[in-house]
């Protein structure tokens, strides 16, 4: 079975450049994988890639569509998938034969995320729903659409009969765990609103008044990594709560830490929530309308924050497993336990099974 991914490029560092690659790595001795990239150019893939799959890249020069329906009909695939860049409104019209999958790597409302830059909230409102509307409509001529958790499956079924939901898988195996011992408290994401990490230093503040010599890192960079550490330096922080930058050791880091906190506002999954539980650390994370509560057990492995913002309440819970060794390790242990679920070996079952139901 031939089976081409459409992806814009793979030399990004992104979660979803990432799950797509630990999946093709995985399933390549079974089918017979290419991706076929829009704007790769010259640039190295960030993850490696197994030898054996195939690589394509539609020059630039070339109108988009008429390369990819081009490329299509001269390869003959039986699955083509769309992850959910322009060709998404156009390949299903494209009749080369093959069933056609979108793969959607966002949760069901990040048109809100994607529009809060529309300061006219009247404009805006109307704006996100359009944009869900049309997003729905296309999707319905697809063969699958595949969403990442039951709760996003269940808002996309009012609308479509085709939907279903897969996990992300774990994209690390870490050869150690956590000691949970380390006074250091991890947060892992891109440096903008919907990770919420404005609310975290906030909550950070509440912390620090009572356990000083304890430490928050925050892995990643983004566009408001300034802003950021200007409302650390306000705060009177910057002794105790760092802006580490990108780091291609994550690993290392979760294992040199005691407590994993997921603060976003909105999350599709929260891949960074299962590689901390695998790497064995208690969790904190804001009940997010869909990921953290179908990845952890609120009271098991930590804890769910309600409602997202309560910046009190998110303190107060990283406080609680500060003040408790013995409830990290309990939980760590927990975390650990958890994640099997998210392996990869686990995960391709359920993408082979899609794939040879169709």
């Amino acid at each position: 079975m031939k089976i081409a991914y459409i992806v814009n490029g793979l030399y990004n560092s992104a979660g979803m450049e990432r799950v797509l690659t630990v999946r093709a790595n995985n399933l390549c001795n079974l089918y017979d994988i290419t991706f076929i990239t829009k704007a790769q150019g010259n640039r190295p893939d960030y993850f490696p890639l197994d030898k054996t799959i195939h690589r394509i890249d539609i020059a630039e020069e070339v109108a988009y569509r008429e390369g990819l329906e081009k490329c299509l009909l001269e390869n003959k695939y039986d699955i083509t998938v769309s992850t959910g860049g322009s060709e998404f409104y156009f390949l299903y019209k494209i009749k080369d034969g093959s069933k056609k999958i979108f793969e959607f790597h966002f949760s069901y409302d990040i048109s809100q995320v994607w529009m809060s830059g529309v300061k006219n909230s009247f404009k805006r409102k109307i704006l996100i729903e359009l944009q869900k509307f049309r997003r729905i409509y296309i999707a319905r001529y697809y063969d699958k659409v595949v969403v990442l958790t039951k709760t996003d499956c269940q808002r996309w079924g009012r609308w479509l009969s085709n939907v279903t939901y897969i996990y992300n898988p774990l994209t690390i195996v870490p050869k150690n765990k956590s000691l949970v011992m380390d006074k250091t408290v991890i947060a892992v994401g891109r440096l903008d609103r919907q990770k919420g990490f404005d609310l975290l230093i906030n909550a950070w503040e509440i912390v620090f008044a009572s356990f000083p010599d304890w430490k928050l890192h925050i892995y990643g960079e983004g566009i408001l990594r300034e802003q950021l550490q200007s409302l650390i330096d306000r705060k009177g922080l910057s002794s105790s709560l760092v802006l580490c930058g990108a780091t291609n050791n994550i690993i290392s880091k979760y294992c040199e830490s005691s407590i994993f906190i997921l603060s976003s506002r909105t999350e599709a999954f929260g891949l960074v929530l299962t590689e901390a539980e695998a790497c064995g650390l208690p969790i904190v994370a804001f009940d997010c309308p869909s990921g953290p509560r179908e990845l952890m057990e609120d009271g098991e492995n930590g804890f769910l924050v309600r409602p997202v913002g309560n910046i009190e309440q998110l303190a107060n819970r990283i406080i609680k497993l500060i003040s408790d060794v013995s409830l990290r390790q309990k939980m760590g242990q927990r975390s650990s336990e958890l994640s099997q679920k998210f392996s990869i070996e686990n995960i391709s079952k359920k993408w082979v099974q899609l794939y040879n139901q169709l």
